[in-house]
């Protein structure tokens, strides 16, 4: 099984199916508080949670294997393909890497910590939502490089994740709530519907070889 996933070419596209379950996992453990929680409450709330915290950013850690994966298998299928890969689907998919971790370490120093100050941890929580929007306007970079030399509604559609993902990066710490549950499903709508084109061996250089004899 693992040989099969790690062959270049359509298959690579599981990969980014791996990635969204993982995903999933994490985000259904626990939702942590922000920093529009008092400090008190944040020290509270992680100390209740200590375990399933500490899990839940193991498994965001981990998603980051499948996800370099399928960064990976984008880069492989547009060069077969014979399109030009966007020179910044390598530098985005990095910054996502760095932010995702950044959101993984802070709740970690919170959880481990031994009984830090309501006032350390209302800290280290507003370092956490600075990560986090960091995270999305990371991922709407990614978006944009991923789908370079897709179809047309496939770029409208990264063009869209993108909107949202950069909205929710820069409406988050300004306490806009709206797109906290939008903008994360944009963007595994986006990776399901990119791996199943990869998948499939869709793209439109491909259907151009296909279409000449």
């Amino acid at each position: 099984m693992l040989r099969f996933l790690l062959e270049p070419g359509r298959k690579g596209g599981w990969w980014g199916i791996v990635f969204v379950l993982v995903l999933l996992v994490g985000a259904s453990m626990v939702s942590l508080p922000t920093a529009a929680e008092p400090g008190q409450r944040i020290d509270d709330f992680y100390s209740a949670h200590r375990q399933i915290i500490i899990w839940q950013q193991v498994v965001g850690a981990l998603s980051l294997l499948p996800f370099v994966a399928f960064v990976a298998a984008i880069n492989h299928r547009m060069h077969v393909s014979g399109r030009q890969p966007s020179r910044w689907l390598i530098p985005a998919a990095v910054l996502v890497l760095a932010a995702e971790l950044g959101t993984n370490l802070v709740p970690l120093a919170i959880a481990l910590g031994s009984r830090p100050s309501a006032d350390l941890s209302h800290t280290l929580t507003l370092v956490e939502d600075f990560s986090d929007s960091a995270l999305f306007a990371a991922i709407a970079l990614f978006v944009q490089a991923a789908s370079t030399g897709e179809t047309s509604w496939m770029r409208a559609l990264a063009a869209a994740v993108g909107l949202i993902s950069l909205a929710r990066a820069i409406g988050s710490p300004l306490g806009l709530a709206a797109l906290d549950v939008v903008a994360p499903v944009a963007f595994i709508g986006f990776v399901l519907l990119l791996s199943i084109r990869t998948l499939g061996g869709l793209g439109p250089a491909r259907r151009m070889e296909t279409s000449n004899p």
